[in-house]
């Protein structure tokens, strides 16, 4: 990751000026324009700005607690074409400082994926949920989504303006972390103009934990992924895998193991590229029963990159990514006397793939549904 300053030392600036309205919120809020159709960096102001309704205010006992989380919903924007509704997230320096310390020597193009992912569950500005919103009983449509963050402990320099803005129009305290989240949603039916009650749930997407690690070898050409027994005879090779969550316990019994090559031509750009092909094929199963969205098997290694023709191994193109990648990491077999046997590929090579490091990853989602409703009262 990019080193990035550690201090808790911050440079205090004046909140924005405004007069308190009856609600408690300031001018400054009531006015701040939101457009259908964008995000909080597009400038395009087609359309009139959508109508603000204040939501929860910018006090401390304002914020509502969300497992470890303080969040609130400043504000819902209405209008003809649909609702923007913004939400934040109040982050506490010693998480940012802690994290950033752990990370800080780190450069995202020298982590792998394992590493990565562990970067982003760990971040204290992560936390990747979808948002549902209705308006008086009736559920709107979402479109898309934005999101920014505000870290205090970042040089001055590094803050776009987009977040300051954010930051003074809602009124947050600089002596937390922010994070920031717009939510597009279309009417699914007839527009709600001036609705009396919202209802938002944030849902929590999953999350990817590995829980183990494992080899197989096919360099003997033999293909055998069986563990040999003392007396001699062969066994189907198991391995035991432990859900982070329940402790549940889990057994993956590897079938067969194949190298294989992809015939024809990709088709990416670049008449003068060529692209890694070889791969290898793992078969198992997995009991008790789950589901392939719930535990995927997935190759340690990234693919090759793409290289010049002729080239040999010494010319990759790290400004092409290559388009050969095989995004299947797991799925069940179709046909067959054996319809619970699933498959997973390697990441490509250029030679032939012999030996490959595997990871098992569960997807699990470690926060409940957090639901949030609220009386409305319209900016006068």
């Amino acid at each position: 990751m990019r080193r990035q300053k550690v201090s808790s030392e911050k440079t205090e600036r004046p909140a924005m000026a405004g007069r308190p309205d009856r609600t408690g919120r300031t001018e400054v809020e009531c006015f701040m324009e939101v457009y259908f159709g964008t995000n909080f960096w597009d400038d395009r102001k087609t359309g009139a700005p959508l109508a603000k309704i204040p939501v929860h205010g910018s006090a401390e006992g304002d914020m509502l607690a969300w497992e470890n989380k303080k969040v609130r919903i400043p504000a819902v924007y209405v209008g003809q074409e649909g609702a923007v509704l913004d939400l934040c997230i109040c982050v506490p320096l010693p998480d940012i400082s802690e994290y950033m310390e752990k990370w800080k020597d780190r450069g995202y193009q020298d982590l792998s994926d394992e590493e990565l992912e562990q970067a982003e569950n760990e971040s204290p500005f992560g936390g990747h949920f979808d948002v549902l919103l209705s308006m008086d009983g009736a559920r709107l449509k979402g479109t898309f989504g934005c999101g920014t963050v505000w870290n205090p402990l970042l040089p001055d320099g590094d803050m776009d303006p987009e977040t300051e803005t954010l930051m003074e129009a809602y009124g947050c305290s600089r002596e937390y972390g922010w994070v920031f989240h717009r939510n597009c949603f279309e009417w699914d039916g007839t527009p709600v103009l001036k609705p009396g009650k919202l209802e938002c749930i944030l849902v929590p997407r999953k999350q990817p934990v590995t829980a183990a690690h494992f080899v197989t070898d096919i360099s003997d050409g033999t293909g055998d992924v069986s563990d040999e027994m003392g007396d001699g005879k062969k066994q189907a090779r198991k391995i035991q895998l432990v859900h982070p969550l329940s402790g549940d316990t889990y057994t993956l019994t590897i079938l067969s193991c194949e190298a294989g090559q992809h015939e024809g031509d990709w088709g990416g750009p670049g008449k003068d590229l060529e692209y890694p092909a070889c791969y290898q094929e793992i078969t198992y199963t997995v009991e008790p029963d789950i589901t392939p969205e719930e535990l995927t098997i997935q190759d340690c290694e990234r693919e090759d990159q793409p290289r010049r023709k002729g080239a040999g191994d010494n010319d990759a193109d790290p400004s092409v990514h290559a388009v050969s990648t095989v995004l299947v990491p797991m799925y069940a077999m179709e046909g067959g006397k054996s319809p619970n046997v699933r498959s997973a590929y390697s990441s490509l090579r250029f030679g032939p793939v012999d030996r490959a490091e595997w990871r098992a990853v569960f997807h699990i989602k470690k926060e409940k549904d957090f639901q949030i409703q609220a009386d409305l009262v319209h900016c006068p």
